[in-house]
């Protein structure tokens, strides 16, 4: 449902920072106001509805090689939230196949 308002913005923390303040409501992943609906500070207002779903990325350059440690909290992060199994990253093609 598409709304109006005197406010708009595509920046979360400011979204949210407006509705702590009194000036709305709005939608943002529970993971991101967890402390504030824990804290009482937000409180849900349409409990039975539920937002779609949205994609997550881990993104690094190409150019650097995996390393174990960004293998591992990619796995971590990626079973944290219930996904199917990782994406491998592929080699990059050779420029003079």
């Amino acid at each position: 449902m598409k709304t109006r308002g005197n406010l708009a913005t595509n920046d979360g923390e400011i979204a949210v920072a407006w509705a702590l303040e009194g000036h709305g409501i709005l939608i943002r992943a529970e993971w991101d106001i967890a402390r504030h609906l824990a804290s009482g500070r937000l409180v849900p207002v349409l409990p039975q509805w539920e937002t779609p779903e949205a994609d997550i990325y881990a993104v690094w350059p190409q150019r650097l090689q995996l390393s174990t440690r960004v293998r591992a909290f990619v796995d971590f992060i990626a079973e944290s939230f219930g996904a199917p199994q990782p994406v491998q990253q592929e080699p990059p093609a050779s420029e003079h196949a």
